[in-house]
């Protein structure tokens, strides 16, 4: 099958010649964790009152990693049913803006790494949507899944640490694969879609295209997960490294933290964008291919007229 010499090559050279590309993605997540922000401030705001705050604050101000964890356990305990209500329904009002922002900002990517029409606003939507609700499930059957582990390990006359690792490491291993592929190919159907195919017909041209090249797609996803991984080690020697600022120095370190974020996730974003641009270049080879064999398999025209 005919395939690009490099498709993690063509990706760079696509999103260099668009890096509007990229720079959109940029916009609309650090958009989308502004929001974010807002949401969790107005939540904590409506939760809280004025004995919460005071007494989180003193915490805060401590230092002391026991006494903050310490108060806030006993706010979360304190708040009873309003936290639980809390923790189901902030994310899922989170999931919903999430849906709201990268919907039109997929389509205009999409869009910029085919050269073609998208799928259709309405699709795209419900393509987005799912992402997002199953997400936010899968978020809560961890949260199932952690509880029912210290109910197990919790129910006999002594607490069992053995019972609460295995029954909650295999729910988080499970819930959290599950997530991650049925993520991966809804990510993948929102590029590849196009315009006229509806949300299930879209996830199916995905996976049909995935199905082709499955060693290709699978290669180039672990070479940036590699990338990602660099990255990440990276970010993290040079916050363990200068550790030791926030005895001397706490604000400088506090900035240099800020400041290797940003950067990180800068880069992360260049990297996602960059991912998505190699799988293009991947189903435009499939593409490529099945028009060649298309062309072959017709017959010449019987020619007229012999003398």
């Amino acid at each position: 099958m005919t395939q690009p010499p490099n498709p993690i090559m063509q990706g760079l050279r696509a999103i260099r010649r668009d890096p509007a590309v990229f720079l959109l993605e940029i916009l609309w997540r650090w958009s989308f964790a502004a929001v974010v922000v807002l949401i969790i401030f107005f939540a904590a705001a409506l939760l809280l009152d004025k004995t919460h705050t005071d007494s989180l604050t003193r915490a805060l101000q401590t230092k002391d990693p026991r006494m903050i964890g310490t108060t806030l356990f006993f706010t979360w305990l304190l708040l009873g049913v309003k936290a639980i209500v809390a923790v189901i329904i902030a994310p899922l009002v989170i999931a919903l803006v999430w849906t709201l922002f990268v919907t039109p900002a997929r389509r205009i990517t999409a869009r910029r790494l085919r050269a073609a029409a998208p799928l259709k606003f309405g699709a795209m939507l419900m393509l987005q949507f799912v992402r997002a609700f199953s997400t936010w499930i899968a978020y809560l059957l961890l949260v199932g899944g952690v509880a029912l582990a210290i109910h197990f390990a919790t129910s006999g006359p002594r607490y069992d640490p053995v019972l609460f690792y295995v029954v909650g490491s295999a729910a988080v291993v499970v819930i959290t694969l599950l997530w991650l592929v049925l993520n991966w190919y809804l990510s993948v159907a929102a590029i590849f879609g196009r315009e006229g195919q509806s949300f299930l017909s879209a996830f199916r041209h995905a996976r049909s295209t995935v199905r082709a090249q499955r060693s290709d797609f699978a290669g180039t996803g672990l070479i940036f997960l590699v990338l990602r991984l660099i990255l990440l080690a990276v970010v993290v020697a040079i916050c363990g490294l200068t550790a030791g600022m926030q005895a001397s120095a706490p604000a400088s370190y506090a900035l240099l933290v800020m400041i290797v974020a940003v950067i990180y996730f800068v880069i992360s974003d260049v990297l996602y964008v960059w991912r998505m641009a190699s799988y293009v270049a991947l189903a435009a080879a499939l593409e490529e291919d099945v028009i060649a064999q298309l062309e072959r398999s017709v017959p010449p025209a019987a020619t007229t007229g012999q003398p």
